[in-house]
Formats: structure tokens, sequence, C-alpha cells
């Protein structure tokens, strides 16, 4: 990982770690949930697979993915580099008397992948905070260590929304004379009939290694964002089927409109968010995505 991206990342969850736990658990609808609808997703994952037995939550935060897996039978592990967070996802198991949900604090490069021992391995919000090294090591880590037909289901910012941001996330992509490739993307997912149809699509390249983001929330200034078509070229090419893409978060209104109504922007969002499944035309304007490849 580079360095002051891991650093500043490790910094604000340490100091985060409660603040988070609310954030997860918030059921009002005054809010958009970013954190239970990347839950809810891997849940869906869950119920459409035939058998889940074992599973592991990369990036496991507070827990509450992995306390909701166990709570329905799944031996389920979490893994977090910040030790605050796993002090809380710990509290969390044993609040619930969960005794197949286990937690290890350890950065998810150090933790001991046993081969083919996983029917599913999570990782939301983690892929932003890391290297395209780490990446490539992520995927074949979790091929390995994932059975025959396993589940690799990961959350990602959406790159794609930044056409239609109409901010500095949208002029640094002018600048990069990268707007046309991810517009014809956007055009693309809207005529597919399935997520296959974008593998191999040519698209924007990745961004810049050493690019700083606008902080948009968390105070990480190297935040990577993916396009779906990237991330289900990279899956294939690393031994994956691509399933499905499932838009997080969708904007029904721009960015600058939720700054200045953010009631409004939660009702339409909430509202939108109904309406998720099966339609991936609703990705573009989502400020996040989730993608699901199964193991070939």
């Amino acid at each position: 990982m580079i360095k002051k991206q891991q650093d500043e990342a490790l910094k604000y969850f340490e100091e985060h770690a409660e603040k988070w736990r609310k954030l997860a658990k918030s059921s009002a609808y005054d809010k958009v949930n970013v954190i239970k609808q990347r839950n809810d997703f891997v849940l869906k994952v869950v119920a459409d697979r035939k058998i889940t037995d074992t599973a592991l939550d990369v990036g496991c935060g507070t827990g509450d993915l992995v306390c909701e897996m166990a709570s329905r039978g799944i031996k389920a592990l979490g893994v977090d580099f910040a030790r605050e967070m796993i002090d809380l996802a710990e509290e969390n198991a044993r609040n619930s008397n969960l005794l197949n949900a286990k937690f290890f604090c350890c950065s998810i490069f150090d933790f001991p992948f046993e081969p083919e021992k996983y029917d599913l391995i999570s990782a939301n919000g983690f892929i932003e905070y890391i290297s395209y090294a780490e990446l490539d090591r992520l995927f074949k880590s979790s091929y390995e260590s994932l059975k025959k037909e396993g589940s690799l289901v990961l959350g990602s910012r959406n790159r794609l929304f930044n056409i239609f941001s109409l901010n500095k996330f949208t002029q640094d992509e002018i600048v990069s004379n990268e707007i046309i490739a991810l517009l014809l993307e956007a055009i693309q997912i809207m005529k597919s009939e399935h997520i296959a149809d974008l593998i191999g699509f040519e698209t924007a390249p990745l961004q810049k290694e050493d690019k700083e983001h606008e902080i948009t929330g968390i105070k990480v200034s190297t935040r990577y964002q993916f396009t779906p078509a990237q991330l289900a070229s990279m899956l294939h090419a690393k031994g994956f089927e691509p399933i499905e893409i499932y838009p997080i978060h969708i904007h029904g209104s721009f960015p600058k409109f939720k700054e200045k109504n953010p009631a409004v922007h939660v009702l339409i969002a909430n509202f939108l968010q109904e309406f998720a499944k099966n339609n991936a035309c609703l990705i573009p304007q989502s400020s996040s995505f989730m993608i699901h490849g199964k193991k070939r």
C-alpha cells in the first residue's frame, strides 16, 4: 500500500470507529446508509447462492456484515487493520452471542489465506485504499482461497459518476481527455443485457497511482475510483465470471443540489435505491457500485 494512503486511512478509521458503527446501524430514512446498502447486496448474493457455509469480509470495520452473516448460520470471519474497529466488532458479536463470528486484526496482506476455504469473500469500501499491485494480490489470494464457484463481492467508488457530478471530478476527466471514454462506457451499460458485455470494453485507463482526489467526507487524499468495465475485465482476467453490477447511493439530483437540499436528496436517493435490483441503468447516477464475480 502507498505509505501516505495507508497512514491516512488507518488514522481516519481508528479515530472514527464509533462514528462508523453508528452509521452502519442507522435505520433512519433521513439518511443514505451506504454501509447498509453495500451489506444488503452481499446478503443478496448469499441468498442467491445454493450454499454459503463460510465467509470472509475484508476491511470489516465494526463487523456488522460479519455478524449479520453469522446470525444466518454462516461461519463468518472479519479482517481489519484498525484495532478500534475490531474491538467494536468483537463487542457486537458478544452482545448478540454470535459464536461463529470471528475477527482478526491485521492487514489483509499479512492474513494467512487458506486454499479453498471460503464460499464467499467480500470487500466493501476497501479497494479504493490499496495500490493496483495490492488489488492484483487480493484477486489472486481470493481466487485461491475460494471454493469452486465461490463468490467475490467488491464495493467500489464509481468513476462513471464523474461524468454527471458536474464538479471538479468532471473537470479533471475533461482535462485528462478521458471524459469521452467514460461516456461511451455509460452508454454501453445502458444498452447491455448482461455484465459480460463489459468484459474487454475499451474504457478510460486506470487513474494515476499518485493521484490525489477531492476530499468527500473521508480524510484520505488518495481514494481510487473504478468503472464497472475496468473491474469486470480485471475479474475475468483473474479467473472470475462477472455476474452482476449493482448501484449504490443513486443520485436523482446533482451534488450541488444535494448540498443545498440534503433532505430532498436523501428522499430521492432512498426511493431510487428500491429499484436498484436488476437495474444497471442506474449505475451512471450512483456514486459507488457493487460487483459480484464467481470463481470459474
